[in-house]
């Protein structure tokens, strides 16, 4: 591990992945961050899809907040979830998210919060209660920790250059933060894009954590270190 520290902030060496369907952000994003942290790991599309089998939402297709978080505790790294523990929203938007036919959704997202009850009882150690805020990223990667982070991907896809960016809830590393701006691992592949590594400045990030109006989501931190860390 490497960290290039500066009385400002600091920027980890995280190297970048791209994902290879337009579902699998969240274990790109985790496989970014195991890489990290045990260099034996490497970037391939089976291991991508290994993460995806263990951390995806079903029925949506996108991964979930609380079984990213089992996974790396499986894995043996000190996890936190920083997330409020809110109802799930029922607007057109969030069931717009299900993988599945209208007539279904309701039926569908209705299972999918009996199952974010039992996965919220079985890492109920690693969540904290609350809305993540900027401090607890900054803090976070000023002790060496990594955050994967849920945003609304209109902002990161704006950054990289997208004339007319999409909005979908979409899961990214954050790297460093310095002179009040982030560093960001962006692993979505679309053509014609900047590189993914980008920043953002603090009230971007910012807007771009705020997923609850928009997708129904709440805003959603998972940190991660090693065990020496501690």
């Amino acid at each position: 591990m490497w960290a290039k520290k500066r009385e400002e902030g600091t920027r980890l060496r995280v190297p970048l992945y791209e994902q290879t369907t337009d579902f699998t952000c969240g274990a790109s994003a985790t496989l970014m961050v195991w890489r990290y942290f045990d260099k034996t790991v490497e970037f391939s599309e089976q291991n991508e899809f290994l993460i995806w089998t263990e951390t995806a939402g079903l029925p949506f297709k996108f991964s979930s907040p609380y079984r990213i978080a089992g996974f790396l505790m499986k894995k043996g790294f000190e996890t936190k979830l920083i997330m409020r523990q809110e109802a799930i929203s029922e607007s057109k938007a969030s069931l717009e998210c299900c993988q599945v036919e209208p007539a279904e959704r309701k039926l569908f997202l209705d299972f999918f919060k009996a199952h974010n009850a039992i996965l919220r009882r079985q890492i109920a150690s690693a969540i904290v209660d609350k809305r993540p805020v900027l401090s607890d990223i900054r803090e976070v990667l000023l002790e060496g920790g990594l955050v994967i982070l849920l945003v609304d991907s209109y902002y990161t896809l704006k950054a990289r250059g997208m004339h007319a960016p999409y909005h979908l809830p979409h899961w990214v590393v954050v790297t460093g933060c310095e002179n009040g701006k982030f560093h960001i691992n962006d692993s979505t592949p679309e053509p014609g894009l900047k590189p993914g590594k980008i920043t953002l400045k603090e009230r971007v990030l910012r807007k771009a954590m705020d997923t609850y109006p928009r997708f129904g989501w709440s805003p959603a931190l998972i940190v991660v270190r090693t065990k020496a860390d501690e």
